[in-house]
Parts: C-alpha cells; sequence; structure tokens
C-alpha cells in the first residue's frame, strides 16, 4: 500500500526520493552528518547562571537544572 501511493505520488512530481537522484549511499551520508552535528551538540557547558559546569543535551540548553529548579528561575524575575 504504501509503495503504491509513493509511486503516486512520485508520478505527480509530490515526492522525490533521494535515491532517484544521488544514488542509494546519499541518505546513509546525511544521517552520518546529522548524527555527527547532533552528538557535537551534547556536551559540558557552563551554567550561565552560577557558572558550574553540567551536561547539556543541545547548543541551546545553557542553565542547568540546579538553576531552573529556583524560584526565581521559574518566576522569570531574572533581575
Amino acid at each position: 500500500m504504501v509503495e503504491e501511493d509513493l509511486t503516486s505520488l512520485k508520478e505527480h512530481g509530490a515526492y522525490a526520493d533521494c535515491r532517484d537522484a544521488c544514488g542509494d549511499n546519499c541518505c546513509d551520508t546525511y544521517e552520518a552528518e546529522r548524527e555527527a552535528r547532533r552528538s557535537s551538540e551534547q556536551k559540558t557547558r557552563k551554567c550561565l547562571l552560577c557558572r558550574e559546569p553540567f551536561p547539556s543535551a543541545w547548543a541551546g540548553e545553557r542553565v542547568c537544572r540546579k538553576c531552573k529548579s529556583t524560584s526565581t528561575w521559574r518566576s522569570s524575575g531574572m533581575e
């Protein structure tokens, strides 16, 4: 069923499989690059509030759990 739907979409130009354009290895290469970027985001960073190192899951996570649990952080009273 899914293959039929994809074939129909391809015929109408609404779907393009990257393997059609660049071969079987492109998806594997893309996934490897994406995983490398993701793992580079996961690292130890210094908290912007207490300056202590903490394990950050992504580049935008810059405040540690301890600081996020404070009433000041929860009330958005960062003054």
